[in-house]
């Protein structure tokens, strides 16, 4: 049938008239059930999106802590590697022995943002290591000469910091630049070191 809807109901019987309002209301009650659905969900993805950002952060934080400890267990092995070098004398106060890791990680990264040692070592372009702070003090102090007590780590530290270099996530040094620098340091013949 076509023409109006009051038309329509004035022609119907009680039956399609209570059919025709049951209709309406089981549409208008699943629009209703559709709407708090949508709703609800929405609410469950803020929710999520929230968890996510505060789960992201946290990671971040432990991250972070997890580099510090690892730095500082680096730093601890490097102090305590060399404790009596095989002699019963303790170890002299003068030359490199007084220079600790904070120290060089502090006159290394001092003109530089980041200042969160790291012990990547990468390669570069050229195919030459390339390596963080931490890992050019691990690569120091394992050094022969540094070894035989020779090297007079501030030294070293101010020949690195002319030379360091950014590979997009903090300084790092040329290996063969650490390794130049360690050999003038003993070179320099300070008497420090005698």
């Amino acid at each position: 049938r076509r023409g109006s809807n009051s038309d329509d109901d004035d022609n119907m019987t009680p039956a399609q008239s209570r059919r025709k309002a049951q209709n309406r209301a089981a549409q208008r009650a699943f629009r209703e059930r559709k709407e708090r659905h949508v709703k609800d969900l929405e609410a469950k993805l803020a929710a999520l999106q929230k968890d996510s950002a505060t789960v992201a952060e946290e990671n971040e934080r432990l991250k972070l802590q997890l580099q510090k400890a690892a730095t500082e267990n680096e730093i601890l092995k490097a102090t305590a590697a060399h404790p009596h070098r095989g002699h019963s004398e303790p170890l002299p106060t003068a030359g490199p022995m007084r220079y600790s890791p904070t120290d060089f990680y502090t006159e290394v990264l001092h003109a530089h943002e980041n200042k969160t040692p790291s012990h990547r070592i990468v390669t570069s372009d050229t195919g030459e290591r390339l390596l963080a702070a931490g890992a050019t003090w691990d690569y120091i102090i394992k050094h022969p000469l540094y070894i035989k007590g020779l090297v007079d780590v501030g030294d070293v530290s101010d020949r690195l910091k002319k030379v360091a270099k950014c590979d997009g996530q903090g300084p790092v040094f040329e290996e063969r630049e650490i390794i130049d620098a360690i050999e003038k340091s003993v070179a320099s013949g300070s008497d420090e070191l005698l």
